[in-house]
């Protein structure tokens, strides 16, 4: 334990994919000390991705216990929770689960999407048709209603990730703007409730939440959680936000407006704007703090640093994410005609599209597995570049900021900057657990939000563009974006 640290503590805890991050800050908002814990998912059924809340719970519990051989936990005053968005969480009375939660990378609901997208055009909803995907609040509370209406009567609420973790700890049940607004059941306009669409996927008004900004302080930790994490009875819980952005509240990008990649499980581009943005492509993230309201737009592509995990761990088997063949990180190696669509969970943003798949091209007798691994990077990188060119006025952007555990890869991170065009600035950053806890300390002090985070946006290094490289991948995209009508022609894919 690190004696030296004296002063106050604020805890952030990240409820990932597959892991529990906890992020322990000072009162500069510095990062003293880190603890993680792993979990698994269940997947009962092919596509289907769910879990116990309570996995969660212990894995915390857990990792409070490491966290605790690190600092006196006693000093923490303040927690901020925050986690994976989309995945869906109901409670009893008594905040009991009452069913597994359903994860935001679950299929169960791939047939329903079409036909929802459809309903919600015709019913004059297309913002929420947009928002409609596999995963997504709506279509999982949909599919309950549906195939399990005896755990939906017995639920009192539902809730985000981190809301259920706020709830744990001791904070009253309800949920923040972002959660709100990424559920496909909100008007970001009107801020509320849409009846309509609620009534029509069978969901009832009593289980709404009540939206509250995100630095809201919600209640205190209270005893039973304080036994089993160690974490002070007493300590203020604030409401908390999703994992995007929580990560972007360190990086500039919404606080300051500065595009942002995250390199995840999922390859996240995002940037800001002030108060309630509709852009026409992208979703739209509505984020409060105090009386500020802003938008944070995110584009995604669902499998990113998961199509890498999938590649090394499924396919390769191995712990090591580097190239076998240093050679093959030349910008200029020929790669012949060998290409990677990115879309092994389907496609959401562009094409509307959960049923199309990856596929790796130009397959010769001569492809070695370090081409093949080169090829999965720059598959993602063309993804990416997608996505910026369907935003205005991206081509003003002269460089983007790079974080999440993807960003530590040099060859990824060279080969973004080459692909899109711009130069890369690598963050030093701790992610959306360090952001939790900055919205606990900012609540704690009475600060702004942005003065606390000011002191804690710093830049690890730049990565510049290779011009040369750059009209090479040019040639190669316009080869990329044949791609998916090829699929769809092949499969007979529906999008919408």
């Amino acid at each position: 334990m690190d004696e030296a640290i004296m002063g106050a503590l604020y805890l952030g805890v990240d409820v990932g994919t597959s892991s529990v991050k906890l992020t322990c800050i000072d009162e500069g908002g510095k990062v003293v000390a880190t603890a993680s814990e792993a979990y698994e998912c269940s997947e009962p059924h092919p596509g289907w991705r769910e879990i116990n809340p309570e996995t969660w719970w212990i894995a915390i519990c857990s990792a409070c216990s490491l966290l605790g051989e690190k600092v006196d936990l006693s000093l923490i005053k303040g927690v901020g929770a925050t986690g994976q968005m989309h995945t869906t969480v109901l409670i009893d009375a008594d905040g009991v689960p009452t069913c597994p939660a359903i994860m935001w990378n679950d299929q169960r609901t791939i047939d329903a999407v079409f036909t929802e997208k459809q309903w919600a055009l015709s019913a004059g909803h297309p913002r929420v048709a947009s928002f409609l995907s596999t995963g997504v609040p709506a279509i999982n509370l949909a599919w309950i209603a549906k195939n399990n209406p005896e755990g939906l009567s017995k639920s009192e609420v539902f809730l985000s990730v981190s809301d259920w973790i706020a709830l744990k700890f001791g904070g009253r049940a309800g949920t923040d703007y972002c959660g709100a607004s990424t559920t496909g059941l909100y008007d970001n306009e009107r801020q509320a409730w849409i009846g309509e669409v609620c009534e029509h996927f069978g969901i009832p008004e009593s289980l709404l939440p009540v939206v509250e900004p995100s630095d809201a302080v919600i209640g205190a930790v209270v005893e039973r959680a304080s036994s089993e994490t160690g974490i002070p009875a007493g300590a203020m819980i604030v409401r908390g936000t999703g994992d995007n952005p929580a990560a972007a509240i360190c990086t500039g990008c919404l606080l300051e407006g500065v595009p942002t990649i995250s390199l995840g499980t999922s390859g996240v581009l995002m940037y800001s704007s002030e108060g309630v943005d509709l852009p026409a492509v992208g979703k739209p993230v509505l984020f409060k703090w105090g009386n500020t309201l802003k938008t944070q737009i995110q584009l995604s592509i669902r499998s990113c640093g998961g199509a890498k995990e999938w590649w090394y761990g499924q396919i390769l088997s191995s712990e090591s994410y580097d190239l076998e063949d240093k050679a093959v990180e030349d910008p200029f190696y020929d790669m012949r005609d060998l290409m990677f669509y990115p879309h092994l969970s389907g496609e959401k943003v562009l094409h509307g599209c959960p049923s199309v798949r990856g596929a790796f091209l130009g397959l010769d007798l001569d492809t070695t597995r370090s081409e093949l691994e080169r090829a999965l990077m720059e598959g993602t990188a063309y993804a990416l570049r997608e996505l910026k060119e369907s935003v205005d006025h991206s081509e003003e952007w002269r460089s983007i900021r790079l974080v999440g555990g993807g960003a530590k890869n040099d060859f990824w991170a060279q080969t973004l900057s080459n692909v899109l065009g711009v130069d890369m600035v690598r963050m030093e950053s701790s992610g959306a657990g360090q952001g939790a806890a900055l919205l606990a300390l900012s609540a704690s002090c009475g600060q702004d939000l942005t003065a606390v985070a000011a002191g804690v946006c710093r830049k690890l290094d730049s990565i510049e563009k290779n011009d040369r490289a750059h009209e090479l991948y040019d040639a190669r995209f316009s080869r990329y974006m044949r791609i998916f009508e090829a699929l769809q022609i092949i499969y007979e894919l529906n999008s919408a």
